[in-house]
C-alpha cells in the first residue's frame, strides 16, 4: 500500500466503523477502541506494552507494509492472546502470519470466500488449515467478540480474576 493510500483508507474506516481508526505513527501505543493501519511503505510491528515501531525492512511478498510482518511480532509478543483476522486480499501475505500466531497458541479467523472481493490471503490460510474460524465478512466483528468472550471466561475460570493478563487499556 502507497503512502497516501493509507491515511485515507484509515480516515475512511474511521467514519465507517464504531472504532477510533488512524495511521500508525512510531511510537504509538495500542488502545482499546482504536484501530491502527500500517503507514504506506513502512511495516508495522507491535511489541511489548502495546507499543508500535515501524520498519523499512525488506519487503516481504513483493509488499511492505506486509501482515506477516505485524502478525509475526504480534504473536512473539502476545502469544496465546493473539487473535488474526485474515480479510479480502490478493496474494499469501498473512499465511505465515498466521501460522506463527497457531504455534504461539493464538487463534485464526479468515473470511469465507462467498463474501470476498480478492479470495487470495484468506484463501491461502483457509487451504494451510489455518483457520480456526471461517465467516462471511458481516460475521467477523461477532467472531472476534465471541473469541474475546471465551478467553475471558476461560482465564477468569482459571484465576478468579477477569482481566486479560497483559491486556493494554
Amino acid at each position: 500500500m502507497p503512502p497516501g493510500f493509507t491515511r485515507s483508507l484509515a480516515q475512511r474506516l474511521d467514519q465507517l466503523t464504531g472504532l477510533r481508526v488512524r495511521e500508525a505513527e512510531r511510537e504509538d501505543q495500542l488502545h482499546c477502541g482504536e484501530a491502527l493501519v500500517a503507514a504506506g511503505d513502512w511495516h508495522l510491528l507491535v511489541g511489548p506494552g502495546g507499543r508500535v515501531a515501524l520498519s523499512r525492512g525488506p519487503r516481504l511478498h513483493g509488499v511492505r507494509p506486509a501482515v506477516d510482518v505485524t502478525l509475526q511480532a504480534a504473536a512473539a509478543t502476545y502469544r496465546d492472546r493473539t487473535i488474526a483476522v485474515i480479510l479480502t486480499g490478493m496474494g499469501t501475505d498473512g499465511a505465515d502470519g498466521c501460522a506463527a500466531v497457531k504455534a504461539a497458541g493464538g487463534t485464526v479467523i479468515a473470511e469465507d470466500a462467498a463474501t470476498c472481493v480478492v479470495d487470495g490471503m484468506p484463501r491461502a490460510v483457509r487451504e494451510r488449515g489455518l483457520a480456526d474460524t471461517v465467516v462471511p465478512l458481516h460475521e467477523v466483528a461477532q467472531a472476534v467478540s465471541t473469541c474475546i468472550r471465551q478467553r475471558e471466561a476461560q482465564r477468569t475460570s482459571r484465576s478468579g480474576t477477569s482481566k486479560l493478563p497483559g491486556a493494554v487499556e
